[in-house]
């Protein structure tokens, strides 16, 4: 009942899509607008791989989401990641049942096919992939000269069609065989395992499509993607799931810095670590130094800075203020402003410390005009 009602909607070119309204006992839906793809022709239900496909109804695929995260090659295999979360997840927030790893063949071709539903049921036309056709590993000839081509993952963590050497696509070469990839997956993004049409108001006879009455029920137990992610997946170990993570951080990098948004890379982490670090030594051996300064200097000091209308008990607030700022500046990213703090007091600290320490020298610290902790005095 539930694969008749599918494919009797795949079937029409003109049907358009939407969880229902009710109008005078027919369902309302409405059209949407058409995307044109590349490739040509429709995926068909009937092959080996849908084999698995009993209709069974034990899972509620309308509960749960899918996040394809990226297509690698994890020993020696051709391979996709992805996130299943459950029900509750709250747009793939929480209810995470686990990383999986599935045969990028596999998930591309249940991945379009979710689509051709999507599509069909919005009365629009996916349009067929013609990089489906290189799930398996297929003889092509270009340029007089034989290749082997298959589906699989590029340096990038995308999909790209690959030229092989033997017949069993273990022997990759570089050639250009004149094949592009054109099964287009989101990866990063919360997906839906089962879409909806979206539900309208009118009586647009335009707009309206007969479907069996219970397809709102047996719809909801129908995913092309994650009813084939359940049978075909694989488990993701740890070495697994820290790849992924790793190109989430640079999935997120990339995203923040075509968003304008600014991030530290790794080299500016450890400039703001060095600098960070000196800055902490250079306040400790200034203020070591000005223990050792005479009486003399410390007066000379305290009235050229009532001559500016400081007192040595603004010193510390000050100097607290300074330290919210360039951490502050570091949360924000404020970039120019965090490199013209930090270098700024480390400039400002070690002219200080040479300045102390060449006084020192001259009024030859330590003698009878040596205070102990004279420039620490606060008045």
């Amino acid at each position: 009942m539930r694969a008749t009602t599918i494919l009797s909607i795949l079937g029409s070119g003109t049907a358009a899509a939407a969880s229902s309204s009710t109008r005078g006992g027919e369902k309302v839906y409405k059209k949407q607008f058409e995307r044109a793809l590349s490739g040509s022709g429709d995926i068909s239900f009937d092959d080996d791989f849908w084999g698995y496909d009993t209709q069974s109804m034990d899972v509620v695929w309308d509960d749960y989401s899918i996040i394809p995260e990226k297509c690698m090659i994890y020993k020696k295999k051709h391979v996709i990641a992805f996130n299943l979360y459950g029900k509750g997840h709250n747009q793939c927030s929480k209810k995470k049942e686990g990383t999986y790893l599935m045969d990028v063949g596999y998930f591309a071709k249940a991945y379009v096919a979710q689509k051709q539903v999507d599509y069909k049921l919005a009365g629009n036309d996916y349009g067929g992939v013609d990089a489906l056709d290189y799930v398996e590993c297929t003889a092509v000839e270009y340029n007089d000269a034989y290749y082997y081509a298959k589906l699989g993952c590029s340096s990038q963590g995308g999909l790209k069609i690959l030229a092989y050497s033997d017949e069993y696509c273990s022997q990759e070469t570089n050639q250009n065989i004149g094949l592009y990839n054109d099964a287009k997956i989101q990866f990063g993004q919360c997906q839906t395992c089962v879409s909806w049409p979206a539900q309208v108001d009118g009586d647009d006879d335009a707009n309206q499509i007969e479907v069996d009455d219970q397809f709102d029920y047996y719809h909801e137990y129908d995913s092309k993607l994650c009813g084939a992610a359940a049978v075909f997946k694989e488990d993701c170990g740890w070495g697994c799931r820290r790849e992924v993570k790793k190109a989430n951080k640079a999935a997120n990098a990339n995203k923040n810095a075509s968003q304008g948004k600014g991030f530290w890379g790794g080299f500016e982490k450890f400039c703001l670590f060095l600098f960070s670090f000196t800055g902490c030594a250079l306040v400790w051996v200034v203020l070591k130094q000005r223990r050792m300064m005479s009486r003399e200097d410390a007066i000379v000091e305290e009235a050229a800075m009532n001559g500016v209308g400081l007192k040595k008990r603004h010193v510390f607030p000050i100097a607290l203020g300074v330290i919210f700022v360039i951490l502050f500046a570091m949360f924000m990213v404020w970039k120019k402003l965090t490199w013209f703090l930090l270098i700024g007091v480390n400039i400002g600290l070690f002219a200080h410390f040479v300045f102390l320490r060449r006084k020192a020298k001259k009024s030859g610290a330590g003698g009878d005009g040596y205070i102990k902790d004279a420039g620490l005095e606060i008045s």
